[in-house]
């Protein structure tokens, strides 16, 4: 072993969780292995990383595959890739693209090797936000990075599946010169890591969609020159990475993420997910990988009652991130008869806000849980201004499961409650009611002994 493996290997054995992929990948590294590695996350996103003799040689996977191959392809070549004739059945189609083209001509070397070497950052980065995010959530999101020895009661969630001798493309052949050096991923993995984190971005992918929640409030913080650009960039459908080529900022989406940053600390942006690229002459089964399958939309709704933009904003993108369909309406009654009369939009779980006009978040629950197709379907209801115990009393006994405060609609629980209700065991209005309030008791709720307390632009 060579001195500089031997400084790859005590990097990697830092005891920092940023560094858990490249002790497996430097383990591989220096075995001299040749195969696949696939990663995977309890939340069913999988990569895989692809060594011939050792070198790192192709990353694939993630949620955007498009995505990441149009951008890797304009950085390289100041064009818009061609995607009609995709090989959808080969291990690694956009390896397998790389190869044609740099067989035809189409690509010089140079060109492959920039295509390369961005896939693998790409991946990498994507690779380490997945794996830390749950992490840095539940230590309450530090602004730097952290160690093993905090990670006590929290699993890895990082499963590796090895497979000896797959190869990315079978006629994949390139220079060994070509091949970037572990190292230097792992370092400015490394690097990028702490900067995203000092944004406060943990939470937040690179390949999600800043959205403008309060453009008014917005309008009045900045010049009208950077509130334009603003608005038009910030509309939740381009993700950071692709603003960044938008903006001619290429690969450094840092640039636009510092922009945006303060004002998604200060609630006035939010991020949401969005789909990969469509490929419409492919044939469905051939890339059910890069959209929701039509099972997982059946299985999985959300439906929110609130006239509030921001909260429809904040909820919308937060079930599109779990992967569920979403549908708001301003009014309780107007939403009562579409989940009545509408055999398409029955919920697995409903978000309501106190206030939802005209009817009462009481006679609400109690519709809901007497029409047998949706009488089973969890409620949830939070509330803007404190209530007194009788009436929170009167929403839970009538079929409400919780009852939470506004302020508790964060990202971190808002996904807790919807896990807790994807498979219950028992009718949710049997189960025992909880108030939950984020951040402290308020004396406008009682809680019983079964209730618990849950604590860019300017160019």
């Amino acid at each position: 072993m060579n001195q500089e493996d031997l400084e790859m290997q005590n990097r990697s054995e830092q005891r920092l969780t940023c560094n858990r992929i490249f002790r497996h990948l430097i383990f591989y590294h220096l075995q001299k292995f040749t195969g696949k590695i696939k990663v995977s996350s309890t939340h069913g996103e999988e990569w895989s990383f692809y060594f011939l003799l050792g070198n790192l040689t192709w990353a694939s996977g993630g949620s955007y595959p498009l995505r990441r191959w149009r951008r890797q392809f304009y950085a390289a070549t100041g064009k818009l890739p061609n995607l009609d004739n995709l090989d959808w059945n080969a291990e690694s189609w956009d390896c397998t693209e790389l190869r044609i083209l740099s067989e035809n001509n189409s690509l010089a070397i140079e060109q492959v090797q920039t295509i390369l070497k961005g896939t693998l950052r790409e991946v990498l980065f994507d690779v380490v936000q997945a794996f830390e995010a749950p992490i840095y959530q539940y230590l309450g999101c530090p602004q730097t990075v952290i160690s093993l020895s905090q990670l006590t009661g929290i699993g890895d969630g990082m499963n590796l599946e090895v497979q000896e001798g797959v190869t990315p493309d079978r006629y994949y052949r390139l220079p060994r010169s070509l091949f970037p050096n572990i190292k230097g991923l792992q370092e400015r993995t490394y690097e990028n890591w702490k900067k995203w984190l000092k944004l406060g971005l943990s939470q937040v992918s690179p390949n999600e969609a800043p959205f403008l929640l309060e453009p008014e409030e917005l309008k009045k913080r900045v010049s009208q020159k950077v509130y334009q650009n603003m608005e038009k960039g910030l509309q939740g459908k381009t993700s950071l990475r692709d603003l960044a080529f938008k903006f001619k900022k290429n690969s450094d989406f840092f640039t636009i993420a510092s922009a945006v940053a303060p004002y998604y600390q200060e609630g006035l942006i939010t991020f949401n997910p969005i789909k990969d690229l469509s490929v419409y002459n492919a044939e469905k089964q051939k890339y059910s990988t890069f959209t929701l399958s039509e099972k997982n939309k059946e299985e999985s709704f959300l439906f929110v009652i609130d006239s509030s933009r921001k909260n429809q904003s904040l909820l919308s993108a937060i079930a599109q991130r779990q992967g569920s369909q979403f549908q708001a309406m301003n009014d309780g009654i107007d939403a009562l008869q579409k989940m009545v009369y509408n055999p398409f939009a029955r919920p697995k779980i409903i978000f309501a806000s106190y206030e939802m006009g005209i009817i009462k978040p009481q006679e609400f629950c109690a519709i809901i849980r007497r029409v047998e197709l949706i009488r089973s379907v969890p409620i949830v209801v939070y509330t803007k201004r404190p209530i007194s115990n009788q009436d929170a009393e009167e929403v839970l006994y009538a079929g409400a499961n919780e009852l939470i405060t506004e302020n508790s609609l964060t990202p971190s629980y808002v996904n807790s409650i919807i896990k807790k209700y994807q498979h219950p065991k028992s009718d949710p209005k049997n189960q025992s009611k909880q108030t939950i309030i984020q951040g402290g008791t308020s004396s406008h709720f009682r809680l019983t002994p079964n209730q618990t307390s849950f604590s860019m632009f300017a160019s």
